[in-house]
């Protein structure tokens, strides 16, 4: 699925009643580039394919791979 204007839409969200934090789901396509590093986790940046460890859109530092949990951004999320 290509992303609306640089940036990845997601297919769900809610506002966690606990932490205030925005909860989303990304379609699995973008989800894997997000774990692959070529988008951001935090702003849902679309790096068309770039591997960036820090994003240029927010500047936010990539996680390494390993700490990033599928069912935080899938539609099977746990929640």
């Amino acid at each position: 699925m290509p992303s609306k204007n640089g940036m990845f839409e997601f297919t769900w969200s809610r506002q966690n009643p606990e932490t205030g934090e925005l909860e989303f789901g990304l379609a699995p396509e973008d989800f894997e580039a997000v774990r692959q590093g070529y988008g951001c986790a935090t702003c849902l940046a679309d790096f068309h394919g770039i591997y960036h460890l820090r994003c240029p859109v927010c500047g936010e530092t990539r996680p390494q791979p390993q700490l990033v949990v599928r069912q935080w951004w899938t539609s099977r999320s746990i929640v």
